[in-house]
């Protein structure tokens, strides 16, 4: 053996150092294993593991269960509303499709309605309609109050944001706070920002059309409706537009965050642990969060950056520098809090608008028809225009356009979770007309709706699965069963911002782009695209997901 591979032979200090250790830890040992002899045979033959015993802890687990099933099916208040019993019983039955299956109990909640009709008990605690003439007493004005189920804020893993929110209280008092920037004024001024965006979107555009690149819309409209909604909020866009991947690595990063949602909700555990866990130990265990997690230290820099240097010229036209200008107390402007406020404005911003986007894109180009009226109409408003994208006051009131935006916020709305709402101080009484009865929903107990299974409604939406624009022109009392944007005082705050959202970047990509028919000229034409795998909601990972394996709405573009 060679001398280099021949172990070292101890040195005399080092052998009575062995020794001595040896000699002091040996007892030590042996009284421990003792002891743990000891007990094992105590728990296995005298303690837990007796027959008696186990006979004892299974009694009292089955009768545990047994009077749980009892209380829940037959004693509960909501024991009379019509559902699926293993519902009712527990839990495990809506964690089984949404955690395990992976966001489809939206689903299995459609088929219970067409069962057991408008009303129906979902889980032990909460009762789902289905029932549009319903809508204003279940999300009512501020003459009632509303509080929200703590669930909501468990599922977006923000309890402490807006939207979050269960008091009623607390959220009138946050609203308050932010509700000036997302009013039709303060919107307005949104449009220089919105305009050099689109300008970047065309030149993009333009460069996959020159370069023959097949573009994955999902990440080009993410990346459009994240730089326009970080550069409002922070006074600093992420400049997504300007990536040569459109930042795909943060969006895909989001995008696995959502498969979180519904765990977070039913195990707290999991909201716990991601939100308090050390950011190492968050992208070692789960390395597909690493951009988002990078991109989160990075808009809490931009919030602390306010907090220590104010700028009075930004307070009316940045969301957090509003906020930290307000007269809120303390305990609302702390790090922790506006951390899930800045996360949940991101996350609202980007998904849902590029997702609507993606879906009308899609029915537009195929219904040529339908395509060939929004066009028409656009040409004629924006006939003369010496820019190539159009101001939101050109569009706002197209009425076939908006018609068609409308149509795809029905089909296509851009959260899909249910929007639950509790009564803290009066019960909900509905009547069944259908089977002639009439269920009280005591105060304190949780209720909702699904504007998917709202707008699929046959009884109002006769073809409800096909793309119509011209119903909402036909019938604007249509609107009135429309919750896109959910309803009452714990609407949808930045409704005003995403409707101008959608509009001026729709109006500017149709106004160039005709679709692709064999012409020369700036054309689109869908790639390889499904509505049912790529489009449609497949999976409610509170906004809406594809098929497993979609790559979303594709586009090859021709100059």
């Amino acid at each position: 053996m060679s001398q280099f591979l021949k172990p070292s032979e101890p040195k005399a200090w080092q052998t009575v150092a062995a020794n001595n250790f040896a000699s002091t830890a040996q007892p030590v040992l042996q009284t421990l294993q003792q002891g743990l002899d000891d007990a094992v045979h105590t728990w296995r033959v005298d303690g837990l593991l007796s027959w008696p015993t186990l006979y004892l802890i299974g009694t009292a687990v089955l009768t545990y269960w047994a009077c749980l099933a009892g209380h829940r099916l037959f004693l509960h208040p909501l024991a009379g509303i019509p559902g699926p019993k293993f519902a009712a019983f527990t839990y495990w039955y809506e964690i089984y499709y949404d955690v395990w299956l992976g966001g489809q109990y939206f689903r299995k909640v459609k088929q219970m309605h067409e069962k057991y009709g408008p009303i129906v008990r979902i889980n032990p605690d909460e009762v789902h309609f289905n029932d549009p003439e319903f809508i204003e007493p279940l999300y009512p004005s501020a003459k009632r109050k509303t509080n929200k189920s703590v669930m909501t804020g468990r599922r977006t893993g923000t309890p402490n944001s807006l939207a979050g929110t269960a008091d009623h209280d607390t959220h009138r008092l946050r609203r308050a706070t932010i509700s000036g920037f997302f009013s039709s004024a303060s919107i307005r001024r949104l449009e220089p920002i919105m305009k050099a965006d689109m300008h970047k979107l065309l030149a993009r555009m333009h460069e996959a059309g020159e370069t023959g690149e097949v573009l994955k819309f999902h990440f080009v409209l993410k990346a459009c409706a994240c730089d326009i909604v970080t550069q409002y909020a922070f006074g600093t866009s992420f400049n997504f537009l300007g990536e040569k991947d459109f930042a795909a690595p943060y969006i895909e990063a989001t995008d696995v965050f959502h498969f979180f949602n519904h765990a977070m909700c039913h195990f707290p555990i999991v909201g716990y642990l991601l939100g308090t866990s050390p950011d190492w130990l968050i992208k070692a265990v789960f390395p597909g969060l690493t951009e988002m997690w990078n991109k989160k230290t990075m808009w809490l820099d931009e919030v602390e950056k306010i907090r220590s240097s104010p700028n009075p010229d930004r307070i009316k036209s940045t969301i957090f520098e509003g906020v930290l200008s307000s007269r809120l107390p303390d305990e609302e402007k702390t790090t922790a809090r506006l951390a899930h406020e800045a996360q949940l404005v991101v996350f609202a911003g980007q998904g849902t608008t590029a997702y609507t986007l993606s879906a009308a894109i899609y029915q537009l180009l195929a219904h040529p028809a339908e395509l060939a009226k929004v066009k028409a109409e656009l040409a004629a408003a924006l006939a003369g225009n010496t820019d190539d994208i159009p101001s939101y006051a050109q569009v706002e009131t197209l009425p076939y356009f908006q018609a068609a935006i409308q149509e795809t916020l029905r089909l296509h709305p851009g959260v899909v979770a249910r929007l639950p709402r509790v009564s803290p101080t009066e019960p909900v009484v509905y009547e069944d007309k259908v089977r002639g009865r009439s269920y009280v929903v005591p105060a304190g107990t949780t209720y909702s709706m699904t504007a998917q299974i709202a707008h699929t409604n046959e009884a109002v939406f006769a073809d409800a699965e096909k793309f119509i624009p011209q119903r909402w022109i036909d019938n604007p009392r249509l609107d009135r069963a429309f919750i896109g944007f959910a309803r009452g005082t714990r609407n949808c705050i930045g409704m005003n911002f995403a409707k101008q959202e959608l509009s001026i970047i729709l109006a500017t990509i149709l106004h160039k782009y005709d679709l692709y028919t064999g012409q020369a000229g700036p054309t689109l034409e869908l790639y390889e695209t499904t509505r049912e795998r790529d489009i449609d909601c497949v999976r409610d990972m509170i906004i809406p997901f594809p098929a497993a394996g979609s790559p979303g709405l594709r586009l090859k573009i021709r100059n």
